[in-house]
C-alpha cells in the first residue's frame, strides 16, 4: 500500500510538470475546430549572398518558393553590373489599384499585395519602401565587396555585427524566458524531493532504492523544465519529441556501452544485493562501496584508493559481499608435534581464543584436526568474528597471539615441517684418490 501511495504520488509530480510544457497541456479534443479554407500561409526567404532581406507568401498565381526566386534571381543581376545602384526612395514606386511595384534602376523586380501589406501590418506604399531599401543598400553592399577588398571585408564584419545583435536582441527575450523556466523547475526539483522524502521513510526503502528514487524524481522534473525551455525557444514540443526518439536510437547504437552501463545502474539499485557501506570483492578489487551511481559504482579500497567500476561491469561479474551476514568466519592453522598431547592442546587453544574479546559466543568456535603432515600435526582454529575489515584482521590477529601465548606457557611449542635428508651406503663411496709425485 506505501509503495502504491508513492507511485501515486511521482505520478501526480509528472503531470503537474508536463502542464506546464507548451504543447503537452493541451488536452485532446478541446483545440477549435479548423476553419475551412483558412490554411496557414507558406514562406520563402529572399536572399542575396546567403543573407535574408525578408520573406514572401505566395499569390493567387505563385507559390512562395516560386516569387522568392524570381526576386532572388533579379537581384543577382544587379549584382553583376558596373556601378551601384541609387538610393532608393518613393519616387521608384509604382502604385496600383490592387499592388505597389518596386522598380530598381527602371527594372521591376517585385510587386507589393495587399496581403503581404496585411502580414506585415503596414500599408503597400511603406512596407514597398521598405523592402526597395534593403535590396538596394544589399545589391551595393555586394558590389563594393566585389570591387574593393579592402571596402568590402570592412562592409561583411559590419553586416555580420549587424546581423549578430540583430538575432541577439531577438533571442534576448525566449533566452531569459528559458532560463527562468530553468530555475522555476530546479525548485520544482527541490520541492519534490522534499515532499517525496516523508513516503520513501515510510515505505522502509533501503539506501539504494531511496536514491533511486531521488534521481528519477529530481532529474524527471529537470528532464521536463528542459523540454518546457527549448519550447520556450520557438522548438515544437511534438517534432521535439520525434527527434529525441530517431537520436535515442543512433545514440543507443553508438553508445551501447554506455546505456548498459546506465540499464545495470538501474538494476543494481532495484536488485538491493548491496548498499553503501557494504565491504565487497568485484574481479580483483577489494573494498567498501562508497556511492553507487546509474553509471559507475564507487569503491574504496582497504588503503584507501577509490576504484570506479563501470556498472556494466559489476552487474556481469561475480560479486562477493563480506558484509552481507553480520557475523565472519575466520580461521588460521597451528602445528604442534607428534610428542605432544592432542587433546590437551585442543582444550588449550579453544580456552585461549575464548578470551579475546571479539569472538562470537554463536557459533561456538571449534578446533580441527586438518592435517597429519610429515613432522607436524597441523590444527585448523575456526571461529566467527564481525563481519567488517577492521573486526576481521583485529580479532584474528588477537586470537593467532593468545593461542601462541598459550601453547608457550604450557611449553607446548609449535615446530614448522622439517626434512630429513638420508644417506645411505657411505662404506661404498669412492674415496678420493691420492696424487703421489715421482721425483727426477
Amino acid at each position: 500500500m506505501q509503495f502504491k501511495q508513492l507511485f501515486k504520488h511521482v505520478f501526480t509530480i509528472a503531470l503537474f510538470c508536463i502542464s506546464f510544457v507548451p504543447g503537452f497541456a493541451q488536452v485532446p479534443g478541446t483545440n477549435p475546430p479548423p476553419i475551412p479554407g483558412a490554411a496557414a500561409p507558406t514562406y520563402a526567404p529572399v536572399k542575396l549572398d546567403g543573407r535574408t532581406l525578408f520573406e514572401l507568401m505566395g499569390t493567387s498565381g505563385l507559390s512562395a518558393a516560386e516569387r522568392a526566386d524570381k526576386v532572388n534571381r533579379r537581384l543577382l543581376s544587379l549584382v553583376s553590373r558596373d556601378e551601384p545602384l541609387p538610393l532608393f526612395s518613393r519616387r521608384d514606386i509604382a502604385t496600383h489599384s490592387d499592388e505597389t511595384t518596386i522598380l530598381i534602376d527602371g527594372d521591376t523586380i517585385l510587386a507589393v499585395t495587399d496581403a503581404d501589406a496585411q502580414d506585415a501590418l503596414t500599408t503597400r506604399d511603406d512596407l514597398a519602401l521598405l523592402w526597395g531599401q534593403k535590396m538596394v543598400s544589399t545589391v551595393n553592399d555586394e558590389y563594393t565587396v566585389h570591387a574593393n577588398f579592402i571596402s568590402g571585408a570592412g562592409i561583411l564584419i559590419r553586416n555580420s555585427i549587424s546581423d549578430f545583435e540583430v538575432s541577439t536582441i531577438k533571442w534576448l527575450p525566449k533566452l531569459a524566458g528559458a532560463l527562468v523556466i530553468l530555475a522555476v523547475f530546479s525548485l520544482i526539483g527541490r520541492l519534490n524531493l522534499r515532499a517525496i522524502m516523508p513516503l520513501i521513510e515510510r515505505a522502509h526503502f533501503d539506501s539504494n532504492r531511496r536514491h533511486l528514487v531521488r534521481t528519477v524524481v529530481y532529474h524527471g522534473t529537470w528532464g521536463i523544465g528542459l523540454l518546457a525551455a527549448l519550447s520556450t525557444l520557438g522548438l515544437n514540443s511534438a517534432s521535439l519529441a520525434a527527434t529525441i526518439g530517431i537520436s535515442g536510437i543512433v545514440l543507443g547504437f553508438g553508445f551501447k556501452d554506455i546505456l548498459s552501463h546506465l540499464f545495470a545502474g538501474f538494476m543494481l539499485l532495484l536488485g538491493s544485493q548491496f548498499h553503501v557501506g557494504d565491504q565487497i570483492v568485484v574481479k580483483e578489487f577489494e573494498g567498501t562501496v562508497e556511492r553507487i551511481e546509474l553509471r559507475a559504482l564507487y569503491l574504496r579500497t582497504y588503503d584507501n584508493r577509490l576504484v570506479i567500476i563501470p556498472n556494466g561491469d559489476v552487474f556481469t561479474s561475480a560479486v562477493i559481499s563480506n558484509t552481507d551476514s553480520a557475523f565472519r568466519r575466520r580461521e588460521f592453522i597451528v602445528r604442534i608435534s607428534y610428542q605432544d598431547n592432542l587433546e590437551r592442546a585442543l582444550s588449550i587453544a579453544l580456552e585461549a581464543i575464548g578470551t579475546v574479546d571479539g569472538v562470537a559466543e554463536v557459533p561456538t568456535p571449534d578446533i580441527l584436526v586438518d592435517e597429519l603432515a610429515l613432522t607436524t600435526v597441523n590444527l585448523k582454529v575456526r571461529f566467527y568474528t564481525h563481519s567488517q575489515r577492521a573486526d576481521y584482521l583485529r580479532v584474528g590477529s588477537q586470537c593467532m597471539a593468545k593461542v601462541k601465548e598459550a601453547f608457550e606457557s604450557n611449553n607446548m611449542w609449535m615446530p614448522s615441517d622439517i626434512q630429513s635428508l638420508s644417506i645411505e651406503n657411505l662404506d661404498k663411496l669412492v674415496q678420493p684418490r691420492t696424487i703421489t709425485h715421482q721425483g727426477s
